[in-house]
């Protein structure tokens, strides 16, 4: 008799490569998958060849305020279902489930990061909380932290998507954990002739710096610019603004998985600049359509990408002018010489690569 096993999610709520990746995993392991909800925003699974079980644990729409209570409670007391299954793998802030499985089940966490809101981002967030509610939020994050410690303890394997984020895990838990990079299905990515235009793809929020990117442009007119964006970005409104009446830069919303690709295809290059990020997957897909990429200097970034061959990394702190020489620094005659290092490259983490490892980790 097979083993059976259950990929739980938190949410399904954009075309992210974290969406994408649960649902690679699940294909690569046959497994079921279990969510708050999945959004109609986000990936339709029956479309995807998905073949397993989609288990929604709340109909509830996802809201900002109060998300992870509501997170915490529906993963703590809705999940009981989950003793029926072999092996249990935790994703994002699902990790609460844990409690409701059994001693002889197997438990593997893929730790995307530690909760960014409790650790390293703490007071970033703080800062957004209305004073009237800092107490709150404050003595709420306690007891979350002081569940999520318990809760990864009881795990028995840790996978996580890159050194730097192995780093993360040993630095604020003291916990070791394997790396198991996210893949690329090389299948879907797929070199178009260029176009005219740069490409960013980073939700609108204020730690993807998508703000800088448009200043960036708004002084490079005769340069053109498509930015994609979801419906629930944070930040969508201000950036919208902030672009107002430019006729070089673009916006695209919810664009569908293959609108995507090809718009990425058709890119000189792209360009993400976030805050310390954990991992993305943006910089591998965007060197399987052979585009190179513009990046800050930082972190995990460098795991990813090669020398000068595949990338122009400007400073960390992401200045406006850094974005501008680098862009004129990656002219579509620069871009073309550097598209066959960038294939070669994606290919190391590829869709074949990662079904082969996945098996390994939870198999044996």
């Amino acid at each position: 008799m097979s083993k059976k096993t259950l990929i739980l999610h938190d949410t399904f709520l954009y075309k992210w490569w974290g969406e994408r990746l649960i649902l690679m995993m699940a294909k690569a392991l046959k497994a079921d998958i279990a969510s708050w909800f999945f959004s109609s925003w986000s990936f339709d699974l029956r479309k995807e060849w998905f073949e397993g079980k989609m288990i929604p644990i709340s109909w509830e729409i996802f809201k900002k305020w109060f998300r992870h209570i509501k997170l915490k409670y529906a993963f703590l007391f809705k999940t009981k279902f989950i003793k029926s299954y072999d092996t249990l793998i935790f994703s994002w802030d699902s990790i609460s489930a844990v409690r409701n499985a059994s001693k002889n089940q197997k438990k593997i966490y893929y730790c995307h990061t530690p909760p960014r809101y409790l650790y390293d981002l703490h007071n970033l967030y703080l800062e957004k909380v209305p004073k009237y509610l800092k107490w709150v939020f404050t003595f709420t994050c306690k007891i979350f932290r002081k569940m999520y410690e318990s809760d990864i303890k009881k795990m028995d394997l840790i996978l996580t998507n890159s050194i730097n984020t192995q780093k993360r895990i040993k630095e604020f838990l003291n916990i070791d954990s394997e790396v198991l990079y996210p893949p690329v299905d090389l299948a879907k990515f797929k070199y178009l002739w260029q176009k005219d235009y740069y490409m960013s793809f980073a939700r609108l929020s204020d730690a993807k710096r998508v703000d800088r990117i448009i200043e960036a442009f708004k002084q490079m007119p005769d340069k053109k610019l498509i930015c994609t964006y979801w419906v629930n970005d944070p930040q969508k409104e201000k950036i919208f603004e902030l672009a107002k009446w430019m006729e070089n830069i673009t916006f695209i919303k919810s664009p569908l998985d293959s609108e995507f690709v090809e718009i990425m295809w058709n890119a000189i290059a792209t360009i993400y600049i976030p805050i310390d990020e954990d991992f993305w997957m943006s910089s591998i897909e965007s060197m399987s359509c052979w585009k190179p990429v513009i990046w800050v200097n930082d972190w995990w970034l460098k795991e990813t990408i090669i020398g000068e061959k595949t990338w122009i990394l400007i400073d960390k702190e992401a200045r406006v002018e850094d974005i501008i020489n680098a862009v004129n620094l990656l002219t579509p005659e620069k871009s073309l010489e550097m598209r066959y290092e960038c294939e070669y490259r994606a290919k190391e983490f590829s869709l074949e690569n990662f079904e082969k490892l996945i098996n390994n980790f939870v198999n044996n």
